[in-house]
């Protein structure tokens, strides 16, 4: 493992510092820390302009809970389990339960190392909310003791989420949602998702993509 560069940690921090305290500074900067110390190995992030790159992810993660909790609240109650799915670096879903600690948030991540590392930052954050499991989505979504069980799923851009909807919809609890993010170059998913009871609730356009919520209707 590499040591984490200070100015990398102290760029980030910097150029989200209008964040806090909506973001704990002393949280954000041990996942920060760690991001940076195992990202040459795991390729977390872009290893080019890596700082900026967490710079984006962050602000993106917070617009992106901004664009959820604006499009379920006050009418469809509040969220209070999360499932991020691909989890990887870490992003939304470490990010939102700093935004939000009282979340229970599940990191699901397919890849061994990478779960490592999600573990590593939980550890170092102490939240006892949190957990990594090391799972792929398919099989995952068969465990009996995860249906119905969360009240959104999000995704940013793991795959195509028509492929994935199938998988996803058991998981959630009913008038459950599943927040997805699309790059620009990406077509747009349907007003449906496939041919599951998935409808999209809400969508947003933003300099990099869009982002949409849809909704579970059984």
């Amino acid at each position: 493992m590499t040591n984490p560069k200070s100015n990398d940690i102290s760029e980030v921090l910097a150029a989200v510092d209008d964040l806090v305290p909506r973001l704990d500074a002393h949280t954000l900067g041990l996942y920060v820390e760690e991001l940076v110390r195992w990202n040459p190995r795991l390729g977390l992030v872009s290893k080019k302009d890596t700082s900026q790159v967490i710079v984006r992810l962050v602000r993106e993660s917070v617009s992106l809970w901004d664009f959820v909790t604006e499009a379920v609240a006050p009418s469809s109650g509040a969220i209070h389990r999360v499932l991020d799915i691909g989890s990887g670096a870490g992003f939304p879903g470490l990010v939102w339960s700093m935004l939000d600690p009282s979340l229970s948030v599940e990191l699901l991540e397919r890849k061994d190392r990478k779960v490592a590392f999600l573990e590593r930052v939980v550890a170092r954050t102490a939240n006892a909310r949190v957990e990594a499991t090391a799972e792929d989505l398919r099989d995952f979504a068969r465990r009996t003791d995860r249906k119905a069980s969360f009240d959104l799923a999000v995704m940013i851009a793991v795959a195509d989420p028509a492929d994935l909807a199938a998988s996803v919809e058991p998981l959630l609890r009913a008038a459950g949602f599943f927040c997805v993010v699309r790059g620009r170059e990406r077509t747009a998913p349907g007003e449906r998702l496939g041919v599951t009871e998935l409808f999209c609730k809400s969508a947003r356009e933003t300099p990099d993509g869009r982002f949409l919520l849809y909704e579970l209707r059984r």
